[in-house]
């Protein structure tokens, strides 16, 4: 039988429109700072591994990824996430 608190399923929850938007974002910005997966996880405290895992996009960034990784490149959250997005340069080149 069961035991109790074990998951009921396996499967993964695909990203939202939104947060695939988010993944893309995230992703170009990374680009233009030439920032390493290491980098990244560096600036928001987290694994390499787990910052992998998100730019491949099987899981969302979350909120407070996104706070972080978006202060350290000059972007707010609410930019990373508005309708509509501005690339700017490389926190270096600004």
């Amino acid at each position: 039988h069961r035991r109790p608190f074990q998951k009921m399923t396996n499967r993964k929850e695909t990203p939202s429109k939104t947060g695939k938007a988010i993944r893309d974002r995230i992703n170009a910005i990374i680009g233009i700072n030439r920032h390493s997966n290491y980098d990244v996880a560096r600036i928001i405290d987290k694994s390499e591994r787990y910052v992998r895992v998100h730019r491949k996009g099987d899981l969302e960034w979350s909120l407070g990824d996104v706070e972080r990784y978006g202060a350290a490149t000059g972007y707010t959250p609410g930019e990373i996430m508005a309708d509509a997005f501005t690339i700017k340069p490389a926190m270096n080149e600004r």
